[in-house]
C-alpha cells in the first residue's frame, strides 16, 4: 500500500493526515497499543532470538515477516514499519445521503451493516434527531459494537477484557523482567511501581513490614505471570491478550 492511502488507524483518532509531519505522526501513535505491541516484541527473548536468525527458520517466522526488526528507534521502526502494517486498508464508510435507485439495490443485498432512513425534511432538525437516536437504539449495538472486528488492516488488535490502563503496566513488568530475569518478587513490585489500588486494598489500610511485603510479593507474581502471558502471545500476532 502507497503512503498516500495510509491514515486510518482504528487506535488513532482522526488517523494520521497527510499534512502532519513524520515526527508527529510517530508521536500520536506512541499513545496507542501499537507502542505497547512494540514494546513487547522488544522484551520479547522468543522474538528477539528469531531477529538474530534473520526471520528464517524459527516459529516466530511469521510474525517477523510482518513486525521485522523492532530492535531500533520507535521512530524509525514506525515510519518504516508500523504505519504500514497498522493502517487500515480500506476507507471507513460514511453517513451519506442516496437516491432512489441506490435505495433500492441496497434493499436487495443481504447485509445488515446499514439501514435505510425515511427522514421528512418538514420536521424541526431537533424532532429529526430524537427519531433518529431512537431508531439507533434499535438497531445498532451501541457499546457493544466490536469495532477492531470490523478491521482490515494487516495486524489487527484483539479485543481484550484488560483495562487499557493496565497494559502498559504490565508492559512495563514484562520489560523489567526482560532486562533482570532473576529479580525478586518483592523488587519487582517496587521497581514496577506498582501502586496502592494495583495491590488491591485501600490506601489507609494498616500494614506491618511483613504483611506489606508479601502482598507486593503477591501482586507481583500476578503482574509478572500476566506480563509473560501477554508478551508469549504478542510474539503470536495476538496481542493484548493473556489467555
Amino acid at each position: 500500500m502507497s503512503d498516500e492511502k495510509l491514515g486510518l488507524y482504528k487506535e488513532i483518532p482522526g488517523g494520521l493526515h497527510k499534512d502532519r509531519s513524520t515526527a508527529d505522526d510517530w508521536r500520536k501513535a506512541k499513545d496507542t497499543l501499537y507502542y505497547e505491541w512494540w514494546r513487547c516484541l522488544n522484551a520479547s527473548n522468543e522474538y528477539l532470538e528469531c531477529r538474530a536468525k534473520g526471520g528464517k527458520n524459527h516459529p516466530l517466522t511469521d510474525t517477523y515477516a510482518l513486525f521485522g526488526d523492532v530492535n531500533v528507534s520507535w521512530a524509525q521502526w514506525w515510519v518504516n514499519i508500523g504505519k504500514h502494517i497498522f493502517s487500515e486498508r480500506r476507507q471507513y464508510p460514511k453517513v451519506r445521503a442516496i437516491d432512489q435507485d441506490e435505495a433500492l439495490s441496497k434493499l436487495e443485498v443481504e447485509s445488515k451493516d446499514f439501514l435505510i432512513l425515511d427522514i421528512p425534511l418538514n420536521l424541526r432538525r431537533v424532532t429529526i434527531l430524537e427519531h433518529i437516536n431512537k431508531l439507533l437504539d434499535e438497531h445498532h449495538n451501541g457499546k457493544n459494537l466490536d469495532v477492531r472486528a470490523q478491521s482490515t488492516a494487516l495486524v489487527q488488535l484483539e479485543t481484550t477484557k484488560l483495562q487499557h490502563k493496565t497494559i502498559p503496566i504490565l508492559v512495563d513488568v514484562a520489560e523489567i523482567l526482560y532486562r533482570n530475569p532473576d529479580i525478586q518478587l518483592y523488587q519487582l513490585a517496587q521497581r514496577a511501581k506498582l501502586a496502592e489500588h494495583h495491590l488491591g486494598r485501600a490506601v489507609s489500610e494498616a500494614l506491618s513490614a511483613d504483611e506489606e511485603k508479601q502482598r507486593r510479593q503477591m501482586a507481583a507474581t500476578r503482574y509478572k505471570q500476566q506480563a509473560q502471558r501477554l508478551v508469549y502471545n504478542a510474539a503470536r500476532l495476538k496481542f493484548p491478550s493473556i489467555d
